[in-house]
């Protein structure tokens, strides 16, 4: 029993001889398909040159046809003498009668026999390798006079075919003889392979540097030898600023050589005795030993941040890979492994928070800010499953009648203990989570519910702009959502508007679209948030069926000493295209009488009213239907 075991094959070889037999398998049944292409391929040009041969005979013979002139028309046909493949062929009166023939010497009376018009049709359903029969009819001046038949013989066409048969006999017994040299070799080949994958374990396959394991095996031990000796230790988080789209616009490809010039430009900016890492997809990590004070650790931060806020150039183009980098320093900021990653993490959500490209150090109050963030992420989604929030209105006005004709519905909180909190921190905080998803609902649900009671007075079509955010835009069910939401609250879909911005929108760009146009379809109005802050392009902006644009507050505010060439532009572009055009931030007299010339269709800003709640927009709108004949609200 144990001698059987000795001699028996091993997991590997046996593995190794399937594959091998697989490959077999494999090649056979692809030089089978290639020998049936091929023939096909012969037998088409076979009859594709057949039937040239037999247009030529039809052109020269229709004088001989029409004058009966045998002698000329058997001279025209013995020509076909010199070409190999013919077997035969004849021609035909118009009636069917035989006017003339040629046969090579050999041919089969039964071959004879089928060279006849009737016979072409159902000569070209026989097989591979049976003879060709093709007819080509004679004319003159529009008039048929007869036909031809050409009969071709395969048997240049088997022979060429025995030899690419020989062909691929040969390649396939090359490439089994090649996979039996590989296979014979494959013990030593996976002896590699586990030494490879040994390294690769610890080893980000794509930059060479450390991957997160052996970063934080290294890490700990470092903290434990008190960071080779020195007195501190700066743990230093980096992450690429806006990765995604390098990916998305210019490929994976040049997302991984881009992560490659990044990885040589983080080791080239620290020491040798530095740790540089890779440890998630855009992320690295660098351990540096700080010898004297603890400011080291953030100009090493800074230093990196320089590096990388630079031109990298790829194959296809020259991209800037700015970062957000975080800093925590050893035995400072943290006492262990765990806190001092936590601390850089946080550092790092601080620098991102600052506009991206920076470095930013840690500081024990960004705990605090964190610890809020975390208890308001929580209270939030309670808020929301309590209705604790509630919506302000700012209310639109149209240029051209001066009467408010929509309102924008803004998110607000009243936190029990905290008092007022502003959108600024809690939009980012429910972004920043899956909350922006039942945040969004639930603004849309209470905005339609508010705008269906407005409309229900007579004589009021407001309409209300509800903020769409980009996480709401990828889920699968939003158009049902909506539309199900409008079915609940009454609210017709013509007074709905929902606002998205261009990076929204481009994030997704597929998705995006598809979902407007759902909605559109349903009757619900789109409006292009932001506009001339993205990717503001013409070729967008034909691929988004939107109503409005929305010029951004940042045009607006310097007008009417400044930046008129940008708005007008945006205003001809958007009427070009039949879009409505929205004005928001607007705060004072000349800006509103300059977008009005300007041919602005509608405004909202502090100057003609600040957010307010329900009840004062009901007023607002009593008030505007009691003095319809008085003069405009703007």
């Amino acid at each position: 029993m144990k001698r059987n075991e000795n001699h028996a094959p091993s997991p590997m070889k046996e593995m190794a001889r399937v594959k091998l037999a697989g490959f077999g398998v494999a090649l056979l049944i692809s030089g089978l398909v290639l020998l049936v292409y091929q023939a096909i391929s012969l037998r088409s040009a076979l009859t594709a040159d057949a039937t040239v041969q037999a247009d030529m005979v039809a052109d020269n013979v229709s004088a001989s046809v029409l004058f009966d002139d045998v002698r000329t028309a058997q001279e025209t046909l013995h020509s076909l003498r010199n070409v190999p493949y013919i077997e035969s062929a004849g021609i035909y009166t118009k009636n069917g009668k035989r006017f003339a023939a040629y046969e090579r010497p050999g041919l089969s009376r039964h071959a004879r026999f089928e060279a006849s018009p009737a016979n072409v049709e159902r000569a070209n359903g026989r097989f591979l390798f049976d003879d060709v029969f093709v007819a080509s009819s004679i004319t003159q001046n529009g008039k048929t006079l007869g036909s031809v038949v050409v009969v071709a013989t395969t048997t240049q066409m088997a022979a060429e075919l025995l030899h690419f048969a020989v062909f691929i006999l040969a390649a396939s017994l090359c490439a089994l003889w090649i996979a039996f040299v590989i296979t014979s070799r494959m013990s030593a080949r996976i002896a590699q392979a586990e030494k490879k994958l040994e390294y690769l374990a610890s080893t980000d396959p794509l930059t060479g540097l450390p991957n997160r394991r052996a970063f934080y095996d290294a890490l700990t031990e470092r903290l434990q030898r008190g960071a080779q000796g020195c007195a501190r230790a700066a743990l230093i988080l980096v992450d690429l600023d806006d990765f995604k789209n390098v990916n998305d616009t210019l490929g994976h490809g040049a997302g991984d050589e881009l992560l490659k010039h990044v990885a040589v430009a983080l080791k080239q900016s620290v020491r040798v005795a530095d740790l540089v890492s890779r440890i998630g997809g855009d992320e690295f990590a660098v351990l540096v030993a700080i010898a004297k004070e603890k400011a080291e650790g953030i100009r090493t931060a800074e230093r990196i941040a320089r590096a990388l806020a630079r031109p990298f150039d790829l194959p296809r183009a020259s991209i800037v890979a700015s970062a957000s980098v975080g800093v925590s320093v050893y035995p400072d900021d943290a006492a262990d492994v765990a806190a001092l990653v936590s601390s850089a993490d946080i550092a790092l959500y601080a620098a991102k928070s600052t506009g991206k490209n920076a470095a930013v150090e840690f500081h024990s109050n960004m705990t605090v800010e964190a610890r809020r963030r975390a208890r308001l992420e929580t209270e939030l989604r309670k808020a929301i499953d309590e209705d604790a929030l509630s919506l302000a209105y700012q209310p639109q006005f149209s240029c051209r009648t001066g009467r408010i004709i929509g309102v924008e519905a803004l998110a607000r909180w009243v936190h029990p203990i905290d008092g007022e909190i502003s959108p600024i921190e809690f939009v980012p905080v429910a972004e920043d989570s899956e909350l922006i998803v039942a945040l969004g609902q639930w603004v849309l649900r209470r905005a339609c519910r508010d705008a269906a009671r407005w409309n229900a007075q007579p004589g009021v079509a407001l309409h209300v702009a509800v903020n769409v955010s980009a996480r709401q835009l990828r889920q699968t069910e939003y158009s049902e959502d909506v539309i199900a939401i409008l079915a609940d609250s009454g609210l017709s879909p013509h007074l709905l508007e929902l606002e998205l911005t261009e990076s929204q929108l481009m994030a997704n760009m597929t998705a995006g679209v598809e979902a407007m146009r759902q909605l559109r379809a349903a009757g619900v109005r789109l409006s292009l948030d932001d506009f001339g802050t993205g990717y503001s392009s013409l070729s967008y902006l034909q691929s988004f069926p939107v109503n409005n644009l929305k010029i951004d507050r940042a045009f607006v505010k310097p007008l009417p000493q400044a930046g008129q060439p940008i708005v007008t532009a945006i205003i001809s572009m958007a009427h070009s295209f039949g879009i409505g055009v929205v004005a928001e931030g607007v705060e004072d007299a000349a800006q509103l009488a300059w977008l009005t010339d300007a041919g602005c269709d509608i405004v909202q800003g502090y100057l003609m009213g600040r957010p307010m709640p329900f009840e004062r927009i009901t007023d607002l709108l009593r008030n505007e239907s009691e003095y319809e004949d008085s003069e405009p609200l703007i």
